[in-house]
């Protein structure tokens, strides 16, 4: 009698135990085996680098089936971190859903892209929490700690946050604070620019203009330069130019920038740090540079990805690879979604090869000489007349 009674007890428990899910954990535990995830947009503002990332990992989910064929064929040649304009991103993400294939792992929603430069603050409750997205793309520093913090549902990726670490989306390169947050992670390319840069450009005194904001020092990598500075020998300048509130404080903002560098040539730099910020990189940079940096000689060196090379900036090395990071991203989803992997068991760390790109009209016009040793590391050298090399 007493061990049938221990054998209905040990059934009981069992059972039990199974109910709530207590067990030894394994890949089933997070099966998403044939469920549609279903994927929404956000970024903090319209960069060509968010594009050009958004871009590709389309065009590596065509590939597996995802994204209908003719997508690639529509974009052949298409490089956001060349040439850009103001609403890119929304015009990218309204195609990618129309051709979206049906019954694929992966469908985006197309009510499901935001643009928190583009929305008022009372709005940004909007992005997260919703019913119809299931996994958000999520591009910069800003958007991406407003996720971490009132995201409680449903699972994110960030990518293109200067430093996913410093600015608490993630607690390190394997740790989340919940099991619903991810950030791609890349732990030297600020490192690797600046040295780069010195290397090449030869520079003592750097000067950098950025916000005086706990986001814009996250995202302009403040602590990286400061670092860099002490370990490479050469000094900072820095001025604080608040970005513009909006479309009409953009004639403040440019006048303002245009001082900044102003001032910094008359400090004595010889070198200014195009960091990240709301600049029209096509539209505006050059009327920047030709104001005060160009006739005095001062060479450039880029934060930003190629665009800014593009657009006039002396030197850049690439923060990403952005088919690199596609293919990894993709394979983290795959895992996720096919092989049941836990969400927050991912890897993050994707570390890109860097490419050099210069702007040979540049060279020219500030009377800089590249050696030929220097150019032989150099990836692609740009022209003003005829754009690459």
């Amino acid at each position: 009698m007493k061990k049938k009674w221990c054998s209905a007890v040990l059934l009981m428990l069992t059972v039990f135990v199974m109910t709530i899910g207590i067990g030894p954990a394994s890949g089933a535990e997070n099966d998403t085996s044939g469920k549609i995830i279903r994927i929404g947009y956000a970024q903090s503002d319209e960069y060509s680098s968010y594009a050009q990332q958004l871009l590709v990992l389309a065009k590596a989910l065509e590939d597996e089936g995802s994204i209908r064929p003719g997508f690639s064929k529509k974009y052949a040649g298409v490089n956001f971190d060349e040439r850009f304009t103001a609403g890119d991103t929304m015009k990218l993400w309204n195609d990618i859903c129309s051709y979206n294939t049906e019954g694929a792992a992966y469908q985006f929603v197309p009510e499901a892209f935001f643009d928190m430069d583009a929305m008022p603050r009372k709005e940004y409750s909007g992005m997260v929490n919703r019913e119809d997205v299931d996994l958000t793309f999520v591009m910069g520093t800003a958007p991406g700690v407003y996720f971490r913090e009132n995201e409680k549902k449903n699972k994110y990726m960030v990518m293109l946050a200067a430093d996913p670490i410093a600015s608490g989306i993630v607690k390190n390169e394997t740790e989340r604070y919940d099991n619903i947050s991810y950030a791609l992670i890349d732990k030297t390319p600020y490192q690797r620019q600046l040295e780069a840069g010195h290397r090449m450009l030869g520079f003592h005194k750097l000067g950098i203009v950025y916000e005086n904001s706990r986001e814009a020092y996250e995202y302009t990598a403040v602590d990286v330069i400061r670092q860099k500075a002490g370990e490479l020998g050469f000094e900072i300048e820095s001025i604080h130019v608040a970005e513009p509130s909006s479309k009409t404080d953009e004639k403040r903002y440019y006048r303002q920038l245009k001082e900044a560098y102003r001032t910094l040539v008359e400090r004595g730099i010889d070198t200014l740090y195009i960091t990240v910020a709301s600049i029209d990189y096509p539209g505006k940079l050059k009327e920047l540079l030709e104001d005060s940096i160009i006739p005095n000689k001062i060479p450039t060196l880029a934060q930003d990805d190629v665009s800014p090379v593009a657009n006039g900036a002396l030197f850049g090395v690439s923060l990403v690879d952005y088919g690199e990071q596609a293919e990894f991203l993709v394979r983290q989803m795959d895992r996720y979604v096919k092989e049941g992997v836990a969400f927050e068991k991912l890897d993050m760390v994707c570390e890109c090869t860097p490419k050099i790109y210069i702007n040979y009209s540049t060279a020219e016009k500030i009377g800089f000489d590249f050696s030929f040793e220097d150019l032989q590391l150099v990836d692609t050298i740009y022209r003003d007349s005829c754009g690459r090399m």
